[in-house]
């Protein structure tokens, strides 16, 4: 996978380009974003863990957020791998789900977050398996290329593209 110089830059503005030329919905284009940047993250775990990106569970997607929260918390924004934070961080929201994130020691933001991560995965994989590599392996080209691919034949078929069902 190609990761930009800045390990901060979950999507470049060439990929923001690609994705905005690509022959996409606007909700494609917003979904093929988040899946470009939750791969960035699933790369960073899965080369913490020693492992391919495919072999994560969701579990330890959640564990590795909370401490990388935690170092953010405790060691401050600079050494953390996500550098976010909330312009309202008093400003919280019930989190009603019942799932393997609910239990975190995380904000409702950063919940979001792990719950998006999460979701990426399926179609990560999915697209994937298609090139026959590791997930890992993805570029944002190949990404965008399949969603294009899969929501063409979508639309022609007179269904919603199934990406987006991830």
């Amino acid at each position: 996978m190609s990761i930009p110089q800045d390990p901060i830059q979950f999507l470049t503005l060439e990929e923001a380009r690609a994705i905005d030329g690509a022959m996409l919905s606007m909700m494609e284009k917003f979904m093929t974003r988040i899946t470009i940047s939750s791969l960035r993250i699933i790369a960073k775990i899965a080369q913490g863990l020693s492992v391919h990106a495919e072999e994560l569970s969701p579990q330890q997607i959640v564990q590795w957020i909370e401490h990388d929260s935690q170092v953010r918390q405790e060691q401050g924004e600079d050494a953390a791998f996500l550098k976010w934070t909330s312009p309202h961080p008093d400003l919280d929201f019930e989190d009603t789900r019942q799932d393997e994130v609910t239990p975190a020691k995380l904000s409702s933001h950063e919940k979001f977050l792990t719950r998006m991560v999460i979701s990426a995965m399926q179609a990560l994989g999915a697209i994937a398996k298609d090139y026959s590599i590791h997930l890992e392996e993805l570029s944002a080209e190949q990404i965008i290329a399949w969603v294009e691919r899969d929501a063409k034949v979508k639309r022609e078929q007179g269904l919603e593209a199934a990406f987006l069902s991830w």
